[in-house]
């Protein structure tokens, strides 16, 4: 296998520029073709434009001449696109853990604040679950021990900002840590964390004490294995040539937990004491979270979140929930992943301050 690896790493580069004249020839000789219109317009950058729009839409294979040029500027220089930051051995993490650091962590924490005080209103508690940055936790990984330190200060620096806040908050960070000294915490071509990493999260949400623990004798059901690409692929070169340049298919063993049926009342309807809310980490049932807090808590935990939607929108959108309005869970549960702190767009057309003034 390591010998095809390191025949990759020349044989990829090759197929590649040897394919670049038949591609070109072959826009050229298409007939209608724009180059041949080539006059003294390429002196005013008009061709310039005209090259840029016909190869995203006229080169054939466009689609495999992409992931052939990212497979060599990967081989070559051990870099992504804009996106991605590649680590060592195969690991690769979202760049979206490299942006600045905000100024001040107080606007994130006064609006963390409003959610806890309207829940706090309909007779609910706020737990804050933040998860830190992968590239701290898989900190060996990634090659960039500066990159890696700020974020874990980063974090410290967030759990001591709630706590000062009177914000109920669970460190996840440590058991990660401690974690990855045998096993992954995370996938190592995927920004989420493995079926471990979300356990371990779990456990140590039910020994915060932080939730009363249920009493029911929860029933694990296995669910059939799932091989992936990693979401972090796309951003190096296409599923099918990844696995020749070491970025192998993820998989998982999912699974989902249930309470024993209660048939004293087959009418009444079931009250769930804790919602989860949160983003993918939470919302894709391929990590299990959800099901490994119903395991540690022993009880049913309703899952809110939502997919592709960051830490805020999945929580206005069950505050404005019927859900909410008519039987308020005693916990909410927010997953929130560090990195989204540091985007500044975060709080937009967030609405819960004007919600808590109207509930007052």
């Amino acid at each position: 296998m390591q010998r095809l690896y390191r025949m990759s790493r020349y044989f990829l580069p090759v197929v590649f520029f040897g394919y670049v004249p038949f591609a070109n020839l072959a826009v050229y000789e298409e007939p209608g073709g724009k180059l041949a219109a080539f006059d003294m317009a390429a002196l005013r950058g008009t061709v310039t434009h005209s090259f840029d729009t016909l190869y995203k839409t006229a080169m054939p294979h466009r689609a495999p001449s992409i992931g052939v040029m990212g497979a060599a500027r990967y081989l070559l220089i051990g870099e992504g696109r804009k996106g991605v930051v590649v680590g060592h051995d195969g690991w690769l993490f979202t760049a979206e853990e490299t942006r600045p650091l905000p100024v001040s962590l107080s606007p994130s924490v006064a609006k963390i604040a409003e959610v806890r005080d309207l829940l706090a209103a309909h007779g609910a508690r706020l737990v804050v679950v933040p998860l830190p940055a992968k590239v701290d936790v898989e900190a060996a990984k990634a090659g960039t021990p500066e990159l890696s330190a700020e974020m874990a200060g980063f974090y410290a620096d967030l759990l001591a900002r709630l706590k000062a806040a009177d914000i109920a908050a669970v460190d996840a960070r440590t058991p990660l840590v401690d974690l990855v000294k045998t096993k992954p915490a995370f996938f190592a071509t995927d920004t989420h964390w493995t079926l471990d990493g979300a356990a371990t999260v779990a456990a140590a949400v039910a020994r915060s004490g932080l939730i009363p623990l249920g009493t029911a004798e929860m029933t694990r059901t296995e669910e059939p294995k799932t091989e992936f690409a990693g979401d972090l692929v796309s951003y190096v070169t296409t599923e099918g040539i990844a696995p020749m340049l070491g970025l192998d298919r993820e998989d998982a063993n999912p699974y989902v937990v249930a309470a024993p049926a209660d048939t004293s009342d087959i009418f009444a309807a079931a009250q769930v004491d804790v919602v989860l809310v949160g983003t993918s980490y939470s919302a894709n049932p391929r990590w299990s979270f959800a099901e490994a807090l119903k395991l540690d808590l022993h009880q049913d935990v309703l899952n809110a979140a939502e997919q592709g939607q960051g830490p805020v929108k999945p929580m206005d959108s069950y505050l404005a929930s019927d859900s909410f309005r008519d039987t308020p869970p005693k916990v909410v549960i927010w997953e929130i992943p560090l990195r989204y702190l540091t985007d500044p767009k975060l709080w937009d057309g967030h609405k819960i301050g004007e919600e808590l003034a109207s509930a007052n």
